[in-house]
């Protein structure tokens, strides 16, 4: 384990393996996780659990080995585990660390060969709370501890090394005494990798499987998928970072949803409704992207950034009759911005254009269709009657003026009804351009100095 000093580029080993007595066991992956209620607290684990409050420069072994003593090589564990084993009896590792977000000493573990363990003195002394059903082989996946109530726990089995590729999650709210399996939606024949808990709507749960990625509103009594535009392939991790759920896959691959405000308010009623409009997360006035909009080369890689402005999202429970209008109110009470489902589409004869055909961008339009949609208001007025059409490079295409920091309301009109929401729109949190590009500039100073000592 390597810890670097991002300034000066110094690297040092702070291995809490140095000087161990006995071999540490690895597997391809062991976890190294900071706790959310201990800032300081970070582990890391092999067959022992260990623990620094100080950058690793000092690691404390809070727990036994806590792996099974001999999980045997039942008939129906698969080759290419039998072969890859260690010849010792004893060779799992813990495989999974969960710290409580809201109780710093207590903690969860699971290992790669099923066993799951609490404790909640920071290690001083600890339960085994593994479910009845969890036979040697199978792998503790992911720990995910609720962000709600500490005695509340999920996890993730992976059970495929014994030809077993059947989902199975598991939800305490006893602190391990107790486990229900909650699994229903999830397809059979494809097994768990991750599980994870929002952060701030209790309830709401994400799973990544070999295959996809699923949501519960439930707490996990039901499940559905959530899959979009994601490639099928093994969903290793989830994060939630703010009001984006970030996936890392076993392609190597990151993939963003952005902003999941209105998954924290889907509800039954929500989706019993004709329409709904979703109170919107607060949106950031943000300098206009790189190149002056010009779009890179096609033989550059690349991939889309987040929306820039405030992202709006509505839902229809069937087609919704008659046009469908979106309005952005401001304080004064006058109308910003409008669109309608009406809306032409002005179609460009690319033979007229001096520029790419691709740099202009088909305007989208109001959806009417039954289902969740999602609009992005670029914190614009209207255009004007004459602006052309697209953008790019030298200046041309410019729109009218970005909206102020404020109060502003959103109108959805829709089937004779209309529905409103309040969004708040912030300056730049980080300044002004000219103070963002004065701290680059001190920085690459102070790491080019750092450089020439």
């Amino acid at each position: 384990m390597t810890k670097c000093d991002v300034e000066t580029g110094e690297t040092i080993n702070v291995s809490p393996e140095r000087g161990m007595k006995e071999p540490a066991r690895h597997t391809w992956t062991l976890p190294l996780v900071f706790s959310m209620a201990d800032k300081h607290a970070l582990y890391y684990s092999n067959q022992f659990l260990y623990k620094t409050i100080d950058g690793g420069k000092n690691w404390s072994q809070i727990s036994p080995d806590m792996t099974r003593e001999d999980p045997g090589n039942p008939p129906n564990l698969d080759e290419a585990t039998i072969a890859d084993a260690p010849k010792e009896k004893r060779r799992g590792v813990i495989y999974t660390i969960a710290p409580s977000p809201i109780d710093a000493p207590m903690i969860w573990i699971g290992t790669d060969d099923g066993l799951i363990h609490v404790t909640k003195d920071d290690g001083k002394t600890w339960s085994n709370v593994t479910p009845p059903e969890l036979t040697p082989w199978s792998k503790v996946a992911m720990i995910d501890a609720s962000h709600f109530d500490a005695n509340e726990a999920f996890a993730a089995i992976d059970r495929h090394r014994l030809a077993d590729n059947d989902p199975y999650i598991y939800r305490t709210r006893d602190g391990g005494k107790t486990w229900q399996k909650i699994t229903s939606g999830l397809p059979a024949g494809v097994y768990l990798q991750t599980v994870k808990e929002d952060t701030v709507r209790k309830g709401l749960l994400f799973a990544g499987t070999e295959l996809g990625v699923y949501v519960s509103f439930d707490d996990g009594d039901h499940w559905q998928s959530l899959q979009l535009n994601l490639p099928r392939t093994s969903n290793r991790d989830l994060a939630i970072h703010d009001t984006d759920l970030v996936v890392a896959t076993h392609g190597r691959g990151f993939w963003v949803l952005d902003d999941i405000t209105p998954l924290r308010q889907v509800n039954a009623q929500t989706l019993g409704s004709n329409a709904f409009l979703f109170e919107p997360e607060t949106a950031y006035n943000l300098p206009p992207e790189s190149e002056n909009g010009t779009p890179q080369p096609r033989d550059e890689p690349l991939t889309e950034n987040e929306p820039q402005g405030a992202i709006i999202d509505y839902y229809f429970g069937s087609d919704a009759v008659g046009p469908v209008t979106l309005e952005i109110v401001n304080a004064a009470g006058a109308t910003v911005r409008k669109y309608s489902s009406d809306d032409k589409v002005t179609t460009v004869d690319p033979n007229t254009l001096d520029i790419p055909a691709f740099w202009i961008r088909t305007p989208p339009v109001l959806s009417t269709k039954r289902g969740m949609h999602r609009w992005v208001w670029d914190l614009r007025g209207n255009p004007p009657a004459n602006a052309p059409a697209g953008g790019g490079g030298g200046g041309f295409g410019r729109r009218a003026a970005s909206a102020a920091p404020g109060e502003y309301t959103i109108k959805l009109t829709a089937g004779g009804q209309t529905f409103t929401q309040k969004l708040t729109i912030k300056a730049d949190p980080r300044g002004s351009i000219a103070a963002i590009r004065a701290r680059r500039k001190v920085t690459t100073t102070r790491t080019d100095a750092a450089k020439k000592k």
